[in-house]
């Protein structure tokens, strides 16, 4: 980016400043009027194609094309440009702002320039009537230049530091409201969930978790607790394992039963997942136990009643064979003797039927059964 480009966006910089409104400034511009004794002084911004008239004194003009800007010439030196009589300098003989209105004579301006050396503007004096600056005037007239430019850097610093605080506070409230957030959906979750630093100690918890420990073990969970002391012996390899995988920067998953006394046997499933920061480290493992003994009880009614069922096609497939055939052979005898058979004959069909009947009951009650866990199972979800 070449130097002017660099000038540019530091005059755009200055522009966003409402330097009219300000009393310092205003007083300043009117100090190098009296100073200077002349009755127009300026306080100018320069950017690509205009001349802005940020702080006035002596005229209501607010801008003039660049082109015709006597500080135009002024940015281009470190000295104070004094033109005694405008009409006898080449330069500015012919400029509509010499032959026309406000029909200047004398100017004498001071680049303004920043502490990062670009050339924003300049402090100038104008009269309508030739003149001239004593050593001294010129002096004073730069020196009130610096003084400007300072006055105007502290804005932009005291600007940015009020936008800084503003973003800042802002900032603040959308970490906030996003703290809230998590914590809300952290303690709105229905399962034991544990924040764990990589050496195992408890970084966070959830309600659940804080509610499940004190009505098992009787104890209050604090942050800073080894977690491990928590864990079911029999669950305690198992948790290592799943813990270590996950600080490995694996996923792990774990399931079991546990039998907590006169808390019951709970059927659960532990998730173990790396928690990293914005930079991808791992600074931690996310412990998620859920409670699935609703699930396992539904599970087992389902086996039992596939159990129920193969019984039912067992004795459709076996034990009904039996007693049907011999039904189906007695009647073959009878209708043999024309339906005149002996007593013996009736006893064994009786007989066969009570057997038939038997298993019928059999399959009758079963399906009661299955029926009535079916039922239990659709109530329980």
């Amino acid at each position: 980016m070449i130097d002017n480009d660099i000038r540019l966006l530091a005059v755009e910089k200055f522009k966003t400043l409402d330097l009219e409104a300000d009393t310092e400034l205003r007083e300043l511009v009117q100090m190098a009027s009296e100073i200077c004794n002349t009755p127009i002084a300026l306080l100018t911004l320069i950017d690509k194609d205009t001349q802005w008239l940020r702080v006035r004194k002596g005229t209501d003009i607010t801008e003039i094309p660049r082109e015709i800007s006597f500080c135009s010439h002024t940015i281009m030196d470190e000295q104070v440009m004094i033109v005694r009589d405008a009409t006898l300098d080449e330069r500015f003989a012919r400029n509509p702002i010499v032959t026309g209105e406000p029909g200047i004579r004398f100017y004498a301006g001071v680049p303004l320039t920043t502490s990062a050396g670009q050339k924003i503007g300049g402090l100038c004096v104008i009269d309508v009537h030739p003149g001239d600056l004593t050593h001294h005037q010129q002096l004073l007239l730069k020196m009130l230049a610096k003084q400007a430019v300072n006055m105007m850097e502290h804005r932009i610093s005291t600007d940015l530091l009020e936008k800084n605080k503003i973003e800042f506070e802002h900032q603040k409230e959308i970490i906030r409201k996003a703290r809230i957030t998590q914590r809300s959906f952290f303690e709105s979750a229905p399962n034991f969930h544990a924040l764990l630093g990589k050496s195992g100690e408890v970084i966070d918890f959830n309600k659940v978790a804080f509610n499940f420990i004190k009505k098992v073990h009787g104890k209050e969970l604090q942050r800073g607790d080894m977690m491990v002391q928590y864990i079911a012996p029999d669950f305690v390899n198992k948790f290592i394992r799943g813990f270590n995988m996950a600080v490995a920067g694996d996923h792990a998953f774990e399931e079991g039963s546990t039998d907590y006394g006169q808390h019951g046997v709970i059927y659960w499933e532990a998730s173990f997942e790396t928690a990293r920061d914005p930079n991808n480290e791992i600074i931690g493992i996310s412990y998620v136990i859920r409670d699935v003994s609703d699930r396992k009880v539904k599970e087992q009614k389902i086996l039992a009643q596939n159990k129920s069922l193969l019984k039912i096609a067992h004795m459709q497939a076996h034990e009904f064979r039996a007693p049907l055939t011999t039904v189906k052979g007695m009647m073959d005898l009878i209708r043999a003797e024309d339906y005149d058979a002996p007593r013996e004959y009736f006893e064994l069909l009786e007989n066969a039927l009570d057997n038939l009947d038997k298993k019928i009951h059999e399959v009758v009650d079963s399906v009661d059964n299955i029926v009535l866990v079916g039922t239990e199972v659709y109530r329980t979800s």
